[in-house]
């Protein structure tokens, strides 16, 4: 078991680590819009999740997890995001699992929460995984909603009330946010794999608005904890896991509109052949376990209309996507075979190289 250190104001303790067994496989006056929330494209204000909660008899209670691994150069800027959310519920607590850094990250949340009592670190010792790092947060984690917001993104002023008013309806179990890309315009690779992104947008709000949606994006998104103890140890990508698992108990999962998030994507074949890599085997083990692809995979075999639609729009928007689109089909091809393969020889994503141009 890996050696853990827990760094939390004296004024409310880190609740103990409990037991838990690993499953089998409205609008008014505007306000001042920031640098994040115009890239964002935030035309709207968004009324209180606090309050919509309220409304239905229940108190919003938060907890917000957030992995990281040497994340010095954005933690810190990030944990401003954060805490300076609109709306943000009065009693919500971030948690920060630093896991086996290398570099100063550890320290700047220590510092963080010495200041702030809303802020803990777990610090793990030794490096073990994203999941289990989500699987430290749950247990540590007594309310009814946990967010989980990747390390190396940045948050406009209103994301996470976004995802809360999203989720507050009983049928919901997950809300996720929406990606914005901040280096599309950086070299042919960031501007042939941002088109993923705007296509995955664009389909996600269309499905969103038929009630059809079955997956999140990862980097920001939102579910009850009552829909899992414990991830499964082998499992890369959480946000399908716990999408498809909502799914398969009959809830709903949607995306909030509100709800953005600001991320760098792959700027290099090496780095974007990484990243698919990993994630393509993600989803195919998913598949594998759970019977669903929660991806485009599943986009493309359950609403081929509405993913037509959307690359339709934008080459549109985009005549050279076109073009950057058959550039792209090359290394899905490539990432396609790599992952099936690793599937077949067993390998594990637990842990994973750090892409370098994401951060």
């Amino acid at each position: 078991m890996p050696q853990l250190t827990y760094s939390c104001p004296s004024r409310r303790p880190l609740l103990g680590l409990r037991a838990r067994t690993e499953p089998v496989l409205a609008v008014g006056n505007l306000p001042r819009l920031s640098f994040l929330d115009k890239r964002a494209d935030l035309s709207f204000s968004i009324g209180s999740a606090q309050e919509d909660m309220a409304r239905r008899g229940k108190p919003m209670n938060l907890t917000i997890g957030v992995c990281a691994y040497n994340e010095e150069k954005n933690i810190k800027t990030l944990l401003g995001d954060i805490l300076d959310q609109r709306n943000l519920p009065q009693l919500a607590r971030v948690v920060v699992v630093a896991s086996g850094c290398t570099d100063n990250t550890a320290s700047i949340v220590r510092d963080i929460a010495n200041a702030n009592p809303k802020v803990e670190l777990i610090e793990e010792k030794s490096r073990t995984g994203k999941t289990n790092a989500i699987n430290l947060v749950l247990a540590s984690c007594s309310t009814e909603v946990l967010a989980l917001v990747s390390a190396d993104i940045r948050l406009p002023k209103d994301s996470v009330a976004g995802i809360l008013r999203a989720i507050s309806d009983e049928r919901v179990a997950v809300a996720g946010g929406l990606p914005v890309v901040e280096n599309s315009q950086k070299g042919v690779v960031a501007k042939s794999a941002a088109i993923i992104w705007r296509v995955m947008r664009q389909t996600m709000t269309e499905l969103g608005s038929t009630g059809e949606l079955s997956f999140v994006m990862g980097e920001l998104y939102c579910f009850r904890t009552s829909l899992v103890e414990r991830i499964p140890s082998v499992v890369v990508n959480d946000d399908a896991y716990i999408a498809t698992l909502a799914r398969n108990k009959g809830f709903k999962v949607v995306h909030a509109p509100e709800a953005n998030f600001v991320l760098k994507v792959p700027s290099s074949i090496p780095d974007y052949i990484a990243q698919r890599r990993r994630v393509t085997f993600g989803h195919l083990l998913i598949k594998a376990q759970m019977g669903r692809f929660a991806n485009v995979e599943g986009m493309a075999l359950d609403h081929t209309l509405i993913l037509a639609r959307a690359m339709i729009r934008e080459a549109a928007s985009h005549p050279m996507s076109v073009i950057r689109t058959l550039f792209l089909l090359e290394l899905e091809v490539a990432v396609r075979l790599l992952a099936w393969l690793d599937l077949r020889v067993g390998r594990q994503y637990a842990t994973w190289s750090r892409i370098a141009s994401t951060k």
